[in-house]
C-alpha cells in the first residue's frame, strides 16, 4: 500500500508526463505566447469535446459514492468553453470539426462513463485543478500574448466560485476524503496517466496543425 492522500498520489506518479503535456505542440505554444487565434479556436473545440463528454459522464453518475463527494456548483466548464467557441465563430477561425484526437478522448470518457465510472474521477482531477490553478496565468498569456477577444476568456473564468483557489483546495480535499482500496487509488493513478498520454496525443496533432497552417502562409 503507498500512504498519504490520493491527491499526491496522482501528482507524484503522473509528474513526468503533466511536465511532458505543458512541453508539448500546441500547449507549448501557448504558453510562449505563439500560438495563432486559428490554433486556439482549434483547441477551444476540442477541449469542448472533452469536457462535453466528461462532464455529461460526470452528471449521469452524480449520485456514485465517488463521484458525488466532488460535485461543486460553478465548476464546470463545458458552458464556457461553448461560449468562447460561438465567439471564435463569429470570427471565422474556429474548426469545422474537432480534432480526430479529442473525438477519441470523448469516446473513452463516454466508454468509463457506462463501464467505470470511478475512473472518471482521474480525469476530473487532472481537467478540473489544472483549470482552478493555472487559469489566470493562461488568461493573461492568451489576453495579452495571443490577442483573443475579451468575449472569448469564459473558459478561464468562474465568475460562481468566490475564490478559484480556496475551490480547488476544497476539490482536492474531498478527492482525499473518499474511502478508496488500494487497487482503486491505484487504478485511478494508471487512468490519470492515461488522460495526460491522451492530452499529449492531442497538442501534438494540434501543433502539427498549427505548424502546417502557417508554413502555408508563408509560401
Amino acid at each position: 500500500m503507498i500512504a498519504g492522500p490520493l491527491s499526491a498520489l496522482l501528482r507524484s506518479e503522473t509528474r513526468e508526463l503533466h511536465l511532458r503535456a505543458e512541453r508539448s505542440g500546441v500547449m507549448a505554444a501557448l504558453l510562449r505566447g505563439q500560438l495563432s487565434l486559428d490554433g486556439y479556436a482549434q483547441l477551444v473545440a476540442a477541449l469542448l469535446e472533452i469536457y462535453d463528454a466528461l462532464e455529461a459522464g460526470l452528471e449521469r453518475n452524480a449520485l456514485h459514492p465517488a463521484i458525488a463527494p466532488l460535485r461543486q456548483p460553478g465548476l464546470a466548464r463545458r458552458a464556457a468553453l461553448a461560449s468562447d467557441l460561438a465567439v471564435l465563430t463569429r470570427l471565422g477561425v474556429a474548426p469545422a470539426l474537432p480534432a480526430p484526437d479529442a473525438v477519441e478522448y470523448a469516446d473513452h470518457l463516454h466508454r468509463i462513463a457506462s463501464e467505470d465510472p470511478t475512473r472518471l474521477v482521474a480525469h476530473a482531477w487532472l481537467r478540473y485543478l489544472g483549470d482552478l490553478n493555472g487559469g489566470r496565468i493562461l488568461e493573461r498569456i492568451v489576453r495579452d500574448r495571443l490577442g483573443v477577444p475579451e468575449g472569448a476568456m469564459s473558459f478561464y473564468r468562474f465568475p460562481a466560485l468566490a475564490d478559484p483557489a480556496s475551490a480547488a483546495i476544497s476539490w482536492r480535499l474531498a478527492l482525499d476524503a473518499i474511502p478508496l482500496s488500494e487497487d482503486t487509488r491505484q487504478m485511478l493513478v494508471a487512468e490519470a496517466a492515461e488522460g495526460f498520454r491522451r492530452h499529449i496525443a492531442l497538442f501534438e496533432s494540434l501543433g502539427v496543425a498549427q505548424d502546417a497552417a502557417g508554413s502555408s502562409s508563408e509560401a
